[in-house]
């Protein structure tokens, strides 16, 4: 029988040592500024001609550029090939969130 390996959530990764006042606090503040996978790739599939992605992202100067540049089609071309790029991007974009709160709340235990 195969065993697969399931990729841990940054979130739990990062809960581990913490009390459970902590553990609620930091999956507060984690869930107001994670990214969702399925919207990035969704946005950009549909309306990354205008740069919406990138917005989503947080990316805002790249979303202004994409809307400057949304009549020649390039954009939409970039967005097309960044929805293959965008999973792990935002895993990584997660991660970055997920070690900053983190922090901040281990630092206030201190």
């Amino acid at each position: 029988m195969a065993t697969y390996a399931s990729p841990i959530s940054p979130e739990f990764i990062y809960m581990q040592g913490m009390t459970d006042q902590q553990q609620m606090m930091f999956m507060a503040r984690y869930s107001l500024v994670r990214k969702d996978v399925t919207a990035a790739i969704l946005l950009a599939f549909f309306l990354g001609s205008f740069g919406a992605h990138r917005f989503y992202m947080g990316e805002i100067g790249l979303g202004f550029l994409y809307i400057l540049f949304c009549w020649t089609f390039i954009p939409h071309i970039i967005a097309l090939v960044e929805c293959f790029f965008l999973p792990d991007r935002v895993r990584q974009y997660n991660a970055v969130q997920a070690a900053a709160i983190a922090a901040q709340i281990r630092g206030f235990a201190v």
